[in-house]
């Protein structure tokens, strides 16, 4: 209940922030069209190099990265209410790969009054254990929906190339809704250690008790929660007769939501082989965002073609 309370309002936000913004545009854009202005209409592609920003790793874990790659495709349309400003709305389809790896993650579970005592005294001991190269892959098809501001200079002429180009600059919000997302978890390898406090002693090869080492195990699962991410993108607009236009750019992308943040489990869950049957994302930090930077390619054709923005 409480995971489904925070979900809800975070979708909440998602979209009290897109309703914001297509009321704040939706007035200008109407009343710019009604005038005949400048409208973009685009085709857009684009890859970029994924990763997960962790913002705090448990102390318990040891080594990790992640990476991936990502694209989109898609159309959108730029309806300009002045000549160096516009609001960019879109719509396309995209895919990213996301690996993350975690060399070990190791933790102590104290023994309980309650628990089963090991070789059937009552000693205290501390059980080690520790779960070796966590892996999880991510595989997500999504729809997305980029809603931005576009800035750009006045274009320039070269008469040295025979070009006309500006610069531009676009910042917004995206939001990704998943249309599959698969994820796939394992570990290779479980080890149990028990330190006898009294004694002083260490044992780990009576498999019999769960202790030693154990193979590990593999489960697979699907996502449907949606994600907002922040997108600022910069290049250089180049203009070709009077109605084509192309863009070159770099974009960044920044997630502001975990989708995963309610699927996941404490890595103490996972104290023996029994329980690692049932294997499930590991809760390895506090707070996970995607990151993206990647390129981005935009063909646009500009109607009507008289009225190219920035210019008089």
């Amino acid at each position: 209940m409480k995971n489904f309370r925070k979900e809800k309002k975070i979708l909440s936000k998602i979209i009290g922030v897109i309703l914001v913004i297509i009321t704040a545009l939706s007035m200008p854009l109407s009343a710019q069209i009604q005038k005949k202005a400048p409208i973009e209409f685009s085709i857009f592609g684009g890859g970029s190099y994924s990763f997960i920003y962790y913002k705090q790793m448990i102390s318990e874990s040891h080594g990790g990265f992640s990476k991936g790659f990502g694209a989109d495709l898609g159309a959108s349309f730029t309806g300009f209410v002045s000549k160096h400003f516009g609001f960019h709305v879109g719509l396309g389809f995209g895919i990213y790969n996301i690996n993350a790896l975690v060399d070990s993650f190791t933790f102590v579970t104290p023994h309980h009054a309650d628990a089963p005592s090991l070789f059937g005294d009552d000693q205290p001991y501390d059980l080690y254990t520790t779960l070796s190269k966590y892996d999880e892959k991510h595989r997500v098809y999504f729809l997305t929906i980029p809603v931005m501001l576009q800035f750009q200079t006045a274009p320039k002429s070269s008469y040295k190339t025979g070009t006309t180009k500006s610069f531009y600059l676009m910042t917004g919000v995206k939001l990704n809704i998943p249309v599959k997302r698969q994820y796939e978890v394992g570990v290779e390898e479980l080890t149990n250690l028990a330190y006898f406090t009294k004694l002083d002693n260490w044992a780990g090869t009576q498999k019999f008790e769960g202790l030693g080492r154990f193979k590990g195990n593999t489960y697979n699962g699907g996502i449907k929660d949606v994600m907002l991410l922040f997108t600022f993108e910069t290049g250089v607009k180049w203009y070709f007769a009077n109605k084509l236009i192309f863009y070159t750019g770099a974009y960044f992308d920044c997630g502001l939501n975990d989708p995963t943040e309610k699927y996941r489990t404490p890595v103490n869950d996972y104290t023996s082989v029994e329980k690692l049957s049932k294997l499930g994302m590991i809760n390895f930090y506090n707070n996970s965002y995607l990151m993206g930077v990647g390129l981005k390619l935009r063909l646009s054709f500009i109607n009507p073609a008289k009225m190219l923005p920035c210019v008089n």
